[in-house]
């Protein structure tokens, strides 16, 4: 991470230079010229399913067409088609030359990847300095490791455009009003904020608890409160889910749900409807993303008297939150216009457009010049600062059956109609059997 301008100034030189290289090739390439006019030469076409960005990546567009010559037609595809149009087209050759991904670097891409589709940008001249943009982690988030399982030839796959994580969000007016001071930084002192919210008619905490949500904060609270020997010897089928440690963990969200902390019927809320709630100035704290910013901005443009706070904590130890990479895209391999595409994606990646990118649509910018040298938003510089609290990557995961199983069994024990030892129990199950419970 810069520390310096002297350094900062160093990155800003290579950065441009390795830019202005793949540009050069891509216009010789091309024959098109710069700033003409003329009608272009070249045309890429750049499938993408992010609605809420789509204005800010068309006039990033336009501008590129501007300076360079080479238009990038931008298409919308619904976000749960694009795997599917994918994959269609590829079997028809019909792909665009770049597109949004739908999936990380892991094992659906590898396929594509394998077989040329999914270029790997590192083998392309300047990819190595165009990666180092971004952080280490980030990096590793969008590439595949030279032992990865599916033979897939080691390198960067994916560009990221922003980053993401999860923290707790406070509404400051409804704080305000209930005589809160203070940020809770522990699970008392949130419930005292709880009741306090309570108390002037809020709801005290929402999130989208029917669905996904609930699990992110549940891993929070796994790596907070179970050691890394009892969660590894859980996920490898070795330990035991029914134990004292694991039925604590589940105890916390009981405990929570007794002090009346959760909004009422809570594991009823999606995501979206917990976001509405939320930025209506109906609930004092929401667990959400990072793009939880945009997606506020959208919803009710007047709400902006709100922060961001790391959720509390068990005890003495930080607690960790989850996220990583956030929106990614890849260079379609077997595009007749490679070089073009990867020089829009890095031109797109660079710190001035990072920066429009950023303000624009409230993510994280990837850039990690642009994460902490440049002014930003303040919520999204509280984000940017979690990028430092993440729970570590690891290969080492609870076995989908019993995810499954947790997910349901504490819905019902925030609803009142389940114990931390029977959901302990019945994870157990789903591990010896393989099936969910």
């Amino acid at each position: 991470m810069a520390m310096a301008t002297s350094i900062a100034t160093v990155r800003r030189r290579r950065f441009a230079a390795a830019t202005t290289g793949i540009l050069a090739l891509a216009l010789a390439v091309t024959g098109c010229s710069s700033g003409t006019g003329e009608a272009p030469t070249t045309s890429i076409t750049f499938w993408h399913y992010w609605t809420d960005r789509a204005e800010v990546l068309q006039s990033l567009a336009t501008e590129y067409q501007e300076e360079t010559g080479v238009e990038v037609k931008l298409e919308l595809v619904p976000g749960d088609a694009m795997g599917q149009k994918f994959q269609a087209a590829a079997q028809a050759d019909k792909l665009p030359d770049i597109a949004a991904s739908w999936e990380p670097a892991g094992e659906v891409l590898a396929v594509y990847a394998n077989e040329g589709q999914v270029q790997n940008l590192s083998a392309l001249d300047g990819g190595q300095d165009w990666f180092d943009r971004f952080e280490p982690a980030t990096v590793a988030g969008v590439s595949y490791a030279p032992d990865n399982p599916w033979k897939v030839d080691p390198g960067a796959y994916l560009v990221p455009f922003d980053t993401n994580n999860m923290q707790f969000l406070y509404n400051k007016d409804l704080f305000d009003q209930a005589g809160i001071s203070k940020l809770p930084t522990t699970l008392n002192e949130f419930v005292d904020a709880s009741e306090k919210l309570r108390a002037i008619g809020a709801q005290p905490f929402i999130s989208g608890f029917s669905s996904w949500p609930l699990e992110s904060m549940a891993s929070m609270y796994i790596d907070n409160a179970i050691s890394p020997e009892t969660r590894s010897a859980a996920y490898a089928g070795e330990g035991r889910y029914d134990t004292k440690e694991w039925t604590e963990f589940l105890g916390i969200f009981e405990t929570l749900a007794a002090a009346g902390v959760f909004a009422d019927g809570i594991v009823g809320y999606d995501m979206p409807a917990a976001e509405t709630l939320f930025a209506s100035g109906q609930a004092g704290m929401i667990f959400d993303g990072s793009w939880a910013l945009g997606v506020f901005n959208q919803t009710n443009p007047d709400f902006t008297n709100y922060g961001v706070f790391l959720p509390p904590s068990l005890g003495d130890e930080e607690l960790r939150i989850p996220g990583g990479v956030g929106s990614t895209a890849f260079v379609v391999g077997s595009s007749p216009h490679v070089d073009e595409a990867a020089a829009f994606l890095e031109w797109l990646t660079d710190a001035p457009q990072q920066k429009k990118y950023a303000e624009s649509s409230f993510n994280i910018p990837a850039n990690r010049e642009v994460a902490t040298e440049l002014a930003l938003d303040e919520n999204i510089a509280a984000f940017a600062e979690g990028a430092d609290k993440l729970i570590a990557p690891t290969t080492e995961v609870m076995q989908a059956p019993v995810i499954t199983t947790m997910a349901k069994g504490l819905q019902l024990i925030i609803a009142g109609t389940d114990t931390p030892a029977a959901v302990a129990a019945r994870m157990q199950l789903a591990l010896e059997t393989g099936q969910p419970q």
